[in-house]
């Protein structure tokens, strides 16, 4: 068994997956398999894959119910390998992000999810300056400092830069519907008591950066304010929440 299983959820991927899928092929750290969940896809995502099937160990499962987090589940519940990567299919890797991912977990076992920086790019591959908050992204390094991001409502964690070992979703319930485009956020925070998290300083992805009108960073930030609430009242955390006023929310105040 590899240690490592990519999870990499598809919707009719075909102008994107090839260059995702040719940067897991050169990973230099080779333990590992790649599933492919296909989430109902009806073009040539399919045709793709098969030129990959062995340089990437590729494995394609289905998932019938249609989303990103039955997809990514369903690939979970597949796989057994000791961690799980995740990957979107229009997302690229530099070649030593396994490699240097899987050296910092060995070195350091207490840590149970780990990230990495990442350059932004918008949908035509042009590098992007500024995030979703129209700021440059810099992600913490430290389990404390991702703990803060994470209660005063802010992912610290890029998705498809992470590792986690196989344990995580398992023992938090794995990935949820209930918070739209939150669900990564929202594994984050129901691991909070059990796991710790870290980044890597460098940059190992290219994340595309898709625009999103349904994006709602209240949801992000109620999301946060409720597992607060939760963890001090079981005694996890202590202490008072930072009250923190971002730009979205003095620029609707001045549109309100």
């Amino acid at each position: 068994m590899p240690k490592v299983s990519i999870v990499i959820p598809c919707y009719n991927s075909e102008k994107t997956i090839r260059r995702s899928i040719e940067s897991i092929a050169n990973q230099t750290w080779r333990d590992f398999e790649t599933v492919v969940i296909d989430n109902n896809c009806t073009d040539s995502t399919l045709e793709v894959l098969s030129e990959y099937t062995a340089v990437a160990n590729i494995r394609i499962v289905n998932c019938i119910t249609q989303g990103i987090v039955p997809a990514l589940n369903t690939g979970i519940y597949n796989s057994d390998s000791a961690y799980i990567a995740r990957q979107d299919d229009d997302d690229y890797w530099y070649p030593d992000k396994l490699q240097k991912q899987m050296a910092f977990l060995e070195s350091n076992p207490k840590i149970g999810i780990l990230g990495t920086q990442i350059r932004l790019l918008d949908e035509n591959g042009t590098p992007q300056d500024l995030g979703t908050y129209k700021r440059p992204v810099k992600y913490p390094l430290s389990d404390d400092q991702i703990r803060y991001m994470m209660v005063i409502g802010q992912n610290p964690l890029c998705h498809p830069s992470v590792i986690m070992k196989r344990e995580v979703p398992l023992k938090a319930g794995c990935y949820s519907d209930h918070f739209h485009l939150a669900e990564d956020l929202h594994l984050w925070l129901k691991a909070f008591p059990w796991f710790k998290f870290a980044n890597l300083e460098e940059t190992l992805v290219d994340y595309t950066q898709t625009i999103r009108e349904d994006y709602n960073p209240r949801i992000v930030k109620a999301l946060s304010t409720m597992y607060f609430n939760l963890y001090k009242e079981a005694g996890i955390i202590s202490g008072d929440r930072p009250n923190i006023l971002y730009e979205w929310e003095l620029e609707n105040s001045k549109n309100g």
